[in-house]
């Protein structure tokens, strides 16, 4: 299933977006219902309870970084590249590391894209 069927915000914003539960709900509701974390979701949905969702590729604030999905879904850059293959995952995990901006120049460099400072930093 492509991510942007969830996430909704990845091909005309900065932010990819995170679905409501209801839309989770409504694919989930008809596979593997008996499955504890989706009674759960279902559970949430029914109560009106939002997930809470816990970021795992936030950049850390003191990096000043603007990370803009639409540009790297623009330049056809997988989600992944820095996502890896998450359809595969049962949790999901962090497989980049945000927290060290050297990952992104050598992609930035690799891809022959902008290594301007300004082009993340501003």
């Amino acid at each position: 299933m492509p991510c942007n069927r969830c996430h909704t915000g990845v091909e005309r914003g900065p932010v990819a977006g995170l679905p409501p539960v209801s839309l989770c709900v409504r694919c989930h509701k008809r596979f593997i219902p008996e499955h504890p974390e989706i009674v759960k979701l279902v559970e949430m949905y029914e109560s009106g309870e939002p997930i809470r969702w816990r970021k795992i590729n936030a950049m850390p604030p003191a990096a000043a970084v603007q990370f803009h999905h639409a540009a790297h879904i623009k330049a056809a850059v997988a989600c992944e590249t820095c996502h890896g293959d998450v359809s595969n995952m049962t949790l999901a995990v962090r497989v980049v590391n945000t927290a060290d901006m050297g990952w992104c120049v050598d992609c930035h460099v690799e891809n022959e894209a902008s290594i301007d400072c300004l082009t993340c930093h501003h």
